[in-house]
């Protein structure tokens, strides 16, 4: 359907733990915005050199984080780098729904 958005799910792919993009824009906006995570399987563990990389797309710009797991150390600040990415994001959420209210009220 014209305008929906799309979701690209695939963590069946061999030797994925989790990879998943979603279009974040409505085709129709013809604005090119997505969200692509891949993380690779640790093989139970066993797989240390796995890659865990977030994609953010918009437009014609785009950042990529890694996530290092491949020793303690790197575990801990992989762990406790998203979970600060994940605060942050879900504020910024709130604080973009307060504002669209406030507009909306005073529209």
């Amino acid at each position: 359907m014209l305008g929906e958005i799309h979701l690209i799910n695939s963590s069946e792919v061999l030797g994925m733990a989790y990879r998943k993009r979603v279009f974040l824009n409505p085709i129709s906006l013809s604005a090119p915005s997505f969200i692509q995570a891949v993380a690779d399987s640790s093989d139970e563990g066993t797989y240390l050199l796995g890659s865990y990389i977030l994609i953010i797309a918009d437009c014609d710009r785009r950042i990529m984080l890694e996530f290092d797991l491949k020793s303690p150390r790197q575990r801990k600040a992989s762990l406790a780098k998203i979970d600060r990415l994940l605060k942050v994001v879900n504020e910024f959420r709130d604080a973009v729904h307060a504002e669209a209210a406030l507009i909306e009220k005073a529209r």
